[in-house]
């Protein structure tokens, strides 16, 4: 069941930011600096959901290091930005973040115990 909730955190982030960059377009008329850093934000996303995807894949020690990096920083980020701007949008990229970064590591005990 935590693996499924796992993937679906993953895929939930993920998808937040392909719709976080493709609304670039939406919410902007130019390529302004403002665009860039709202379809940088996109892409950190999905970066991050596929740092996640891989570290699922994989489990071992390297990627459990980068995923549990990013994810406390996206985590740290998201929560702060939540708080701010306590919009749907960054709430659910706050809660995907706290998924990640709980899940992950559940991915990584486990799997370390045999018990994934």
């Amino acid at each position: 069941m935590m693996n499924l909730l796992y993937r679906i955190a993953i895929a939930g982030t993920i998808l937040l930011g392909i719709t976080h960059s493709a609304l670039t377009f939406v919410n902007y008329d130019s390529f302004s600096a403002d665009a860039f850093w709202f379809f940088g934000a996109g892409l950190a996303l999905v970066f991050a959901g596929l740092a996640n995807s891989i570290h699922y894949r994989l489990r071992i020690k390297f990627s459990f290091l980068c995923v549990l990096t990013i994810n406390i920083l996206l985590t740290a980020f998201a929560v702060t930005l939540a708080t701010a701007v306590p919009a749907p949008t960054t709430v659910s990229v706050a809660c995907c973040s706290v998924l990640l970064w709980v899940l992950g590591v559940r991915c990584w005990v486990l799997g370390r115990l045999g018990n994934s």
